[in-house]
């Protein structure tokens, strides 16, 4: 079981919610100087816990549905016999990112606790529910306002008491190299989605415009980082050698013959946000 645990969380993925606090604590270092540590940790372990319960329920309701057969992509831990503790594994992220949440909500105000509400069901309702989104083309949007707006701004705001246009353009960053990833798993599985009726964007799209897309969601971060080096501060231009993996990353995303191939692809997306957000954290802080 703890074999089956361990896969479930999907260490690789969580760089989607590991990037945005440490982010956003860097920005209320460099420009206010101020060290909310607690804080961070919190919004941290708050972000960690919700995206892995959604991993948890993910591999759940998609194995119900019929939507992880045969796949492409790493094979999913759920079957007949291990679906109630994969969903148990759920519920129990969620509790933990319930309590996590209870000293945030307490220092940001009533609408923390919408805002937490809304996010611990979206973690199920991502693929379940009587609408889930994931299903309706709206995977991509749903990563980019919580894995972008919602965990940057929430947790600046948690540190600072206010937000700023600086936090407003990271999150927008982190809310695109996010969408990249949940793209190119789309555009993977594509072909399969169809045949279960998971009505993703990658679905809806041609392949060449929606490969269009996913370069949009890895390169328009460089062009607010570019405004960020010019106008705000020139030490932030380590974090512009990124742009060498993404373009790693376009080569596969125009030369892949066969869906499986872009597991390549995915991985580098991975990579590619965890340095971005790691050298763009570390030029603030140290720069």
């Amino acid at each position: 079981m703890l074999k089956l645990f361990l896969q479930g969380i999907r260490i690789k993925t969580l760089v989607a919610g590991i990037i945005p606090p440490i982010l956003a604590q860097a920005l209320a270092y460099k420009f206010h100087q101020q060290l909310e540590w607690t804080i961070s940790i919190q919004c941290l372990f708050l972000a960690i816990f919700i995206q892995t319960a959604t991993n948890f329920y993910n591999d759940a309701i998609d194995f119900k549905k019929g939507a992880d057969s045969d796949r492409d992509g790493p094979t999913r831990i759920s079957n007949e016999q291990n679906l109630k503790f994969i969903f148990l594994c759920g519920h129990f992220f969620i509790l933990a990112a319930f309590f996590v949440g209870i000293p945030l909500v307490l220092e940001g105000g009533p609408f923390f606790i919408f805002l937490g509400l809304v996010s611990l069901y979206f973690a199920y309702g991502y693929t379940g529910g009587p609408y889930a989104l994931a299903y309706y083309a709206l995977g991509e949007l749903f990563v980019f306002i919580f894995f972008g707006l919602v965990a940057t701004l929430g947790s600046y705001y948690l540190i600072l008491g206010f937000i700023d246009l600086n936090a407003i353009l990271a999150s927008i960053m982190l809310g695109l190299l996010s969408c990249s990833l949940i793209a190119i798993n789309n555009l993977r599985d594509k072909d399969k989605d169809k045949l279960v009726q998971k009505n993703t964007l990658a679905t809806k799209m041609t392949k060449s415009q929606f490969i269009k897309l996913i370069e949009a969601f890895i390169f328009t971060p460089y062009v607010i980082l570019f405004y960020f080096v010019c106008f705000v501060d020139l030490h932030l231009v380590p974090a512009l050698l990124c742009i060498g993996i993404a373009h790693k990353i376009r080569f596969w995303l125009h030369n892949y013959a066969r869906p499986s191939e872009l597991n390549q692809a995915l991985a580098l997306a991975g990579k590619h946000m965890a340095f971005f957000g790691i050298l763009l954290s570390a030029s603030l802080i140290w720069g």
